[in-house]
């Protein structure tokens, strides 16, 4: 059983790529799920896609950059607890490429922007966060990282892989230490995933890696969707600090 109803989520990484069905996924649970997005646009669109399916959620869209972002994130955030009641969730899928730099190609300067991009930039969503968050009843909060991320790999970008072990290791020491107030923090390492919309030429293909999965298939967004809504569900408040890899079996090989 899983217990979204009534319960909002403030989700940044949504409007693409293997976001759109876990923001589905919630919304067809009964959560109110906020997307924090630059890609307004397509947020948008699926806003409007997903409240025009009659599921018992609610999907809506801000954005943090440019001329729209005359507010700041701390007045976003209170704007949405009074519209919704409360923020339960924080779900950051923040991500970076980097395709085709090698490691000897690779600049300081965009290791520390891709550092500042996925670590920075999750931290200060949950750090922001935090004071809803504790006057939740069920608080979450999920990270995304990667199987390269967490164990090593040539497949992934390297500067995004590095970015994402930084990932990792914020959620197991927030998980740490957030835990006495109820909130728990855990992290999905991600496989080989199909991602939706536009996808860089240059990026690796998930097919490249199948004979290494021992399930015998890639992973789809709703594999990952559902893994997302087990952890934000209101039945998961004794998980914390953990790594759920969704991956087929891939961080084995």
């Amino acid at each position: 059983m899983q217990t979204l109803t009534g319960r909002t989520c403030i989700f940044s990484g949504a409007s693409g790529g293997d976001g759109v069905a876990a923001v589905k996924a919630l919304c067809a649970g009964g959560m109110n799920v906020v997307m924090m997005t630059h890609r307004l646009k397509e947020a948008e669109e699926l806003a409007e896609e997903i409240n025009a399916s009659g599921v018992p959620g609610f999907c809506m869209c801000v954005t943090g950059e440019g001329k729209e972002a005359a507010e700041s994130r701390d007045e976003v955030l209170k704007n949405i607890n009074e519209r919704f009641g409360s923020i339960d969730v924080v779900i950051s899928n923040i991500g970076a490429d980097g395709y085709g730099i090698e490691l000897q190609e690779v600049t300081r300067e965009l290791l520390m922007k891709s550092m500042d991009h996925l670590v920075g930039g999750g931290f200060e969503m949950m750090k922001n966060a935090l004071p809803y968050l504790k006057q939740s009843r069920a608080p979450r909060v999920i990270f995304m990282t990667t199987v390269e991320g967490r164990y090593g790999g040539t497949h992934e970008s390297y500067i995004n892989a590095i970015a994402k072990g930084g990932v990792l290791s914020m959620a197991l020491n927030s998980a740490a230490r957030l835990g006495r107030y109820g909130i728990t923090v855990n992290c999905i390492s991600k496989g080989a995933v199909k991602r939706e919309g536009y996808i860089r030429p240059d990026a690796p293909k998930p097919e490249e890696l199948l004979s290494r999965i021992p399930v015998g298939r890639i992973g789809t967004p709703e594999d990952l969707a559902q893994a997302v809504c087990y952890l934000a569900s209101e039945e998961t408040g004794y998980i914390t600090g953990q790594v759920l890899n969704v991956c087929g079996g891939l961080c084995m090989g």
